[in-house]
C-alpha cells in the first residue's frame, strides 16, 4: 500500500508497451505454428522481448502495479532463458513453469475491473501448456499452438489499442469488459 513518504513515479502506459511487446512476439510464433518459416524471427526478437518485458516490470513496479510486476517480471526471465530454445525437455519445462505463473496471475486478475485481461491470460496459459506439449514432441500440437498464440496476439493487439483509446478519450471506445 502506498504511503505519502513513498517515492511515486507515474510512467504512462507501461502496460500498453508490455502488452504490445508480447503481441509482437506471439504473432510470429503463431505464424510458425501455422506452418510459416518464421522461427528465425521468433529467435531474433526473443531477447528484445525479454528486455522490454523487464523494462515493463520495472515501470510497473514504480507505478505500484503489483499484478503487472508479477506478470512481466517472470516473463522477462522466461524470454531470457527460452531464447535460443534449450533442449525440447528444457523448453517444455520452462513453458509449463511460466504457464503456472501466468495461471496464478490470471486468478489474481479476476479481482481487477478489466475482465478482458483474465480472458487473455487464460488463453495464454493454455497456449503455454500446448507449446510445452509441442516441445515434448506430442503430435498435432504445432497447429493448435499456432492458433492459440494467434488468438493471444490478436486479443493483445486489441487490448492495447482499447487501453490507449480509453486513456486518450477518457471513456471506453473499444470495449475492455470493465466491471464497475
Amino acid at each position: 500500500m502506498a504511503e505519502e513518504s513513498n517515492t511515486h513515479m507515474k510512467i504512462a502506459m507501461a502496460d500498453v508497451m508490455g502488452i504490445l511487446t508480447l503481441s509482437m512476439f506471439t504473432f510470429p510464433l503463431a505464424t510458425f505454428g501455422l506452418g510459416m518459416d518464421t522461427i528465425s524471427l521468433v529467435i531474433a526478437i526473443g531477447p528484445w522481448v525479454g528486455l522490454l518485458s523487464l523494462v515493463t516490470a520495472i515501470l510497473m513496479f514504480f507505478n505500484e502495479n503489483l499484478l503487472g510486476t508479477a506478470l512481466f517480471g517472470p516473463l522477462a526471465i522466461f524470454f531470457f532463458t527460452i531464447m535460443p530454445p534449450p533442449s525440447g525437455e528444457g523448453a517444455a519445462v520452462l513453458c509449463v513453469l511460466i504457464g503456472i505463473v501466468v495461471f496464478i496471475d490470471m486468478l489474481l486478475s479476476l479481482a481487477q475491473p478489466v475482465k478482458l485481461l483474465p480472458i487473455l491470460l487464460g488463453i495464454a496459459v493454455i497456449s503455454f501448456f500446448v507449446t510445452a506439449a509441442w516441445f515434448w514432441g506430442t503430435d498435432g500440437t504445432k497447429e493448435i499452438m499456432g492458433v492459440l498464440w494467434m488468438i493471444v496476439s490478436l486479443i493483445a493487439f486489441y487490448m492495447s489499442a482499447a487501453i490507449v483509446m480509453l486513456v486518450l478519450k477518457g471513456k471506453q471506445v473499444l470495449p475492455l469488459l470493465i466491471k464497475a
